[in-house]
């Protein structure tokens, strides 16, 4: 397993922010371009919550689930995945560990290492195991490469050419991946503006997770409640506030806040395109007069770039 060492950086966990888990998805990403295998590529932090998920353009759906709980297993246990299928046999140390909740113990998941310490983990999925493994070794690569050139405790940062992503694109199916990270950076800037850390979330026509991405110190309830509103405003085809008016006593849609994931206050909005929406996002992390604010900076840029 790749692991990292920086004796001059005195606080380990702290350097794994959105921006190294982005460069390490992108080192990730070109070697299951490289074999050909779209995946999902998660990363959690020291305490296995979710720092990021993103989506390749056509990896297997069922992936986006094991791929997150591969990273969570990995960090929580401290142990590669495949590694944690060795001692959960019968008769080994952790012998039915397997049926806890979240736990993967087949290949695609490593804890991410720095001085020993483990300060995350990374999942990946959508191939065979041998595949997983691959590509999530090859963001633990650039995790190395990244943190063993830092000085100190310099925090890990993106340059001005990472956040230009090209490519972009939306069709009658739905919203690409650079797509979404291109409004995921729009948020950011956003959200830093008015100092409201953030969770961003992006979902196809099919109301499928494509990316989360969370800001440090984003309250971690709004994980969850971030994808939750793509979701609903995605289904439903309205912005979540509006759905909160048409669910009231009365209303044409009174009741739907009953639904499983459903959202009924601001910061949900689809994503419309020909006539047709398809995908949507969600941003939690503020009041809903905050989140609404900074997903009107995604909603500027998908309209700039689909001239909507």
């Amino acid at each position: 397993m790749v692991e990292a060492n920086n004796t001059g950086i005195k606080t380990p966990r702290a350097v794994l922010n959105l921006a190294l888990a982005k460069k390490m998805t992108v080192a990730a990403e070109a070697k299951a371009k490289e074999i050909g295998v779209p995946m999902y590529i998660s990363i959690v932090d020291a305490s296995a919550n979710l720092v990021s998920v993103n989506r390749m353009e056509d990896a297997i759906l069922v992936s986006e689930e094991i791929s997150i709980n591969k990273a969570y297993t990995a960090a929580a246990i401290k142990l590669p995945t495949d590694v944690v299928a060795t001692v959960a046999q019968p008769g080994t140390s952790l012998y039915g560990i397997q049926n806890s909740s979240n736990i993967v113990i087949f290949g695609g998941g490593f804890p991410i290492k720095l001085n020993g310490r483990v300060i995350g983990g990374i999942g990946v999925s959508g191939g065979s195991v041998e595949e997983d493994m691959a590509v999530a070794e090859a963001g633990l690569r650039r995790f190395r490469e990244i943190v063993e050139g830092l000085s100190g405790d310099a925090v890990v940062t993106e340059t001005a050419s990472e956040k230009d992503v090209s490519g972009s694109a939306a069709g009658d199916y739905g919203v690409n991946l650079n797509m979404a990270r291109k409004m995921s950076v729009a948020v950011e800037q956003r959200a830093a503006e008015i100092g409201v850390p953030m969770f961003f979330s992006v979902v196809d026509k099919g109301a499928r997770l494509i990316l989360t991405h969370r800001m440090d110190e984003a309250l971690l309830v709004s994980n969850e409640i971030s994808k939750n509103k793509a979701y609903s405003a995605a289904t439903v085809k309205l912005p979540t506030d509006v759905i909160a008016t048409v669910s009231q006593p009365g209303t044409s849609l009174y009741g739907i806040q009953q639904v499983d994931r459903m959202i009924i206050f601001g910061g949900g909005y689809p994503l419309n395109y020909n006539g047709k929406v398809i995908g949507g996002i969600g941003v939690s992390g503020g009041s809903v007069q905050e989140d609404m604010l900074v997903a009107q900076a995604a909603l500027d840029v998908y309209k700039a770039e689909t001239g909507g």
